[in-house]
C-alpha cells in the first residue's frame, strides 16, 4: 500500500514525484529545474514524438497550448539535424537559428538548448550591441558556436548585411511564429528566402492559433495566410485527450472590479493626447511612399497598446509603460535608414514624452500613488499577497516600493546621451 504522502506520477514510464511530495523540497523531481541531470531523462511524449516526425519531414508550424513543450521539440529537431551543425561554418557545416521576438525570451531558449544537449550556443539580445559588430566579429561567433540563440531583429541585422547566408542555416525557429502574419522582422526574414536557392528547414511554435477568439472560417484563413508565409504545414497533436493530460488547465474566477474613478482629470487628459495622435496617424496617407513596410505601423501598435495600459490598468501605469516604450524606440530611431519611418517614430517617442510630463505633474515617478491606478490592479495587488503570505509584511505599505532603489527606474534620456556619457565615463 502507498502512502498516501507520495504520489508518483507516471510519464511515459518514467516515475516522478510531484512537487508537494518530493522529500526533497517543492523542486525536487521537476527534470526542468534540474540544469545536472542528463538529458536522457528526459523522454518525449507521445504527441511532441508525433510532431518531431512531421518537422522531420517537412517545414512544420507547431500549433500547441503553452505549457505543452514546443520549445522541446524545437531542440529534438535540432539534436536530430545535429550533424549538419557539427564542424567548422561551411563548407563542412552548418548552424541552427533559434529566432525570438524580444531579448528576454533568448535566456529562455538558450537555457533550454544547454540543458537538453550538449551542442554549443550563442546567444544574441542587444541589437544596439551587436549591429555594430563587424563581419569578422559575427564570423568569430559562427565558428565557436553551432546553435545561435538570437531576437528577430538582430538576426535580420545580421542577413541583411550578408554576415550569414540563409544557405548556411540548416534548421531556422521561428518562436511565437505568428506574428508572421504581421508587417513584422519574421515576415521580412521569410521575404529573403525568395532569393535563397538552399533554404533552411523551417520550424514554427506558437499558441496564439489555438488561444485567439474567432470564427472558424477567420481561423482557417489565419492559418492558410501563416502556412503560405512561412512555407510551412501547421500541425497539431492528433490526440487532443492526451494533450490535455499535459498542459495546464486552470480554475477561473471572475472577479468583479468596480469602475475607475478620475478626480484629478488627468485620465481624461491622457486619453484625450493619445486619441488625438491615433487619429492623426490613422488620417495620414502614407500608401504612395511606402510600398514594403508600413511606415505607421510600430507608432499605431505603441499607442494602442498605451492606451489600452491606461484604459485597463490607470494612469500610473500608463506612465510606467510609456518609459519603458520610450527606451525601446531610441533602438528603433537610431537605426531606422528610411526617413520616413525615423519621422513617425519621432513622433510616437515625443508624443510618450509628453504623456510622462503630464504624469509629472500630479505624482512623482519614482513613488507608487494608489490613486492613479484602477480597481482592477488593486485587486490584483491583494489576490498575489493573498499568495505570498511569507513577504506579506514586506508589501504591507507602499514605502517599501517608493523607498526602492532609483536605478530601477526607466531614465528618460536619449540612448544617444548614454553613450556619450558611458564615452565620458571610460575617458
Amino acid at each position: 500500500m502507498k502512502s498516501p504522502a507520495l504520489q508518483p506520477l507516471s510519464m511515459a514510464g518514467l516515475q516522478l514525484m510531484t512537487p508537494a511530495s518530493s522529500p526533497m523540497g517543492p523542486f525536487f523531481g521537476l527534470p526542468w529545474q534540474q540544469e545536472a541531470i542528463h538529458d536522457n531523462i528526459y523522454t518525449p511524449r507521445k504527441y511532441q514524438v508525433e510532431l518531431l516526425e512531421a518537422a522531420l519531414d517537412h517545414n512544420t508550424i507547431v500549433c500547441l497550448n503553452t505549457g505543452s513543450g514546443k520549445t522541446f521539440i524545437a531542440v529534438l529537431l535540432t539534436k536530430e539535424l545535429a550533424h549538419q551543425i557539427r564542424g567548422d561554418l561551411n563548407p563542412h557545416a552548418k548552424r541552427t537559428v533559434f529566432l525570438v521576438n524580444s531579448a528576454n525570451q533568448v535566456a529562455q531558449q538558450v537555457s533550454a538548448v544547454r540543458t537538453h544537449s550538449d551542442l554549443k550556443v550563442g546567444e544574441y539580445s542587444d541589437l544596439e550591441v551587436n549591429a555594430s559588430w563587424t563581419k569578422e566579429r559575427w564570423s568569430q561567433e559562427f565558428t565557436k558556436h553551432q546553435v545561435l540563440i538570437m531576437t528577430c531583429y538582430v538576426a535580420l541585422t545580421v542577413l541583411k548585411n550578408g554576415y550569414l547566408s540563409l544557405s548556411d542555416i540548416n534548421l531556422l525557429v521561428f518562436d511565437e511564429c505568428h506574428l508572421a502574419i504581421l508587417d513584422h522582422p519574421y515576415r521580412e526574414i521569410m521575404k529573403l528566402c525568395e532569393s535563397c536557392p538552399s533554404c533552411p528547414r523551417i520550424l514554427g511554435l506558437t499558441a496564439s492559433i489555438l488561444n485567439g477568439k474567432c470564427d472558424p472560417e477567420e481561423l482557417e484563413e489565419k492559418i492558410q495566410k501563416l502556412e503560405r508565409i512561412l512555407r510551412s504545414d501547421a500541425e497539431t497533436a492528433t490526440d487532443l485527450v492526451v494533450l490535455d493530460r499535459y498542459t495546464s488547465q486552470p480554475c477561473e474566477i471572475v472577479v468583479d472590479c468596480g469602475p475607475f474613478t478620475d478626480r484629478s482629470g488627468l485620465y481624461e487628459r491622457l486619453l484625450m493626447e493619445l486619441e488625438a495622435a491615433l487619429d492623426f496617424i490613422n488620417d495620414c496617407n502614407v500608401a504612395v511612399y511606402s510600398k514594403e513596410r508600413d511606415s505607421t505601423l510600430i507608432s499605431k501598435q505603441i499607442l494602442s497598446d498605451c492606451r489600452a495600459v491606461l484604459v485597463v490598468l490607470g494612469p500610473w501605469c500608463a506612465d510606467k509603460v510609456a518609459g519603458m516604450m520610450v527606451r525601446e524606440l531610441q533602438k528603433y530611431i537610431k537605426h531606422e535608414q528610411e526617413e520616413l519611418h525615423r519621422k513617425f517614430l519621432l513622433f510616437t517617442d515625443t508624443l510618450l514624452r509628453k504623456i510622462h510630463a503630464l504624469c509629472e505633474e500630479y505624482f512623482s515617478p519614482a513613488s507608487l500613488d494608489l490613486k492613479y491606478v484602477t480597481p482592477k490592479v488593486m485587486k490584483l495587488l491583494e489576490i498575489l499577497r493573498k499568495y505570498k503570505p511569507y513577504e506579506r509584511q514586506q508589501f504591507e505599505s507602499v514605502e517599501w516600493y517608493n523607498n526602492r532603489n532609483q536605478d530601477n527606474y526607466v531614465s528618460w534620456s536619449d540612448s544617444e546621451d548614454d553613450d556619450d556619457d558611458e564615452k565620458k565615463k571610460k575617458k
